[in-house]
């Protein structure tokens, strides 16, 4: 399981240093997706992580043998729990700041660690005190746990790769910010291309009154495309059209 974490993490760190490659002949919107794959790749490490798991937990149930206590692998479990826990949040926090799909599968990744750890941790004291053999079942509930946790990251990452639809905020924030600008008395026919965190790019149609002066207007909406920018860090190109 850690082991898996590590190679999660290497890959993280190769998928940030990719997405942050400048654009090029080839790829003039640059290589945001990079992220996206690599948390795919990541939620793919968890569903394999579960299915090993499941297979174990199904031997140990048909084959059930009695769990060795010792208060040093208990120790041991409960510091792991706390450090996962803490590397949850943490995650979950940066993920949250930088809008990184990646950083949500890893935060999701930690705190299945922290329910297959809590499990074991569980098990084993239950094996303890009772002399049930619990293991194979704990193991099966936790790697059914982990599975879905796999599923719901790779669909978080994969949404965004195939071309999602904004989500509502966003499109209210834009509306919003361009309906407030001085001279724009509507807006249509706005598209979202995402080209990885911080690469998006809008267009949209900003109604004018057709008898405005066009050189106040054409300033407006220069204006209105840098507003954009600094506000939803996106890359606007707006068409002025008078109505």
């Amino acid at each position: 399981n850690n082991l898996s974490d590590a190679g999660s993490s290497t890959i993280n760190l190769v998928g940030f240093r990719l997405s942050g490659t400048k654009a090029d002949k080839e790829h003039p919107f640059g290589h945001g997706r990079f992220e996206y794959i690599a948390g795919l790749i990541v939620s793919m490490a968890i569903l394999l992580m579960g299915f090993e798991l499941g297979k174990t937990s199904i031997d140990k149930i048909i084959h059930p043998e009695t769990v060795t206590f010792s208060y040093l692998a208990v120790a041991v479990l409960i510091v792991s729990i706390l450090t996962k826990l803490y590397m949850f949040f943490y995650n979950r926090g940066i993920g949250k700041k930088i809008d990184s799909s990646a950083m949500r599968a890893t935060a999701m990744d930690s705190f299945s660690d922290v329910a297959a750890t809590s499990t074991v941790l569980l098990s084993m004291l239950i094996g303890k005190w009772t002399g049930l053999k619990i293991d194979g079942y704990s193991g099966l509930l936790v790697a059914l746990f982990i599975c879905y946790t796999g599923i719901r990251a790779a669909k978080e990452t994969v949404s965004p790769l195939l071309g999602q639809s904004p989500t509502k905020e966003f499109v209210e924030k834009i509306q919003n910010i361009v309906l407030e600008q001085d001279g724009v008395i509507g807006v249509h026919d706005l598209v979202v291309h995402d080209y990885g965190p911080g690469r998006r790019m809008i267009s949209l149609h900003a109604e004018v009154p057709a008898d405005g002066n066009l050189i106040l207007l054409h300033d407006a909406v220069d204006n209105l495309e840098k507003l954009l920018r600094n506000e939803c860090g996106c890359e606007a190109v707006i068409h002025m059209d008078p109505v």
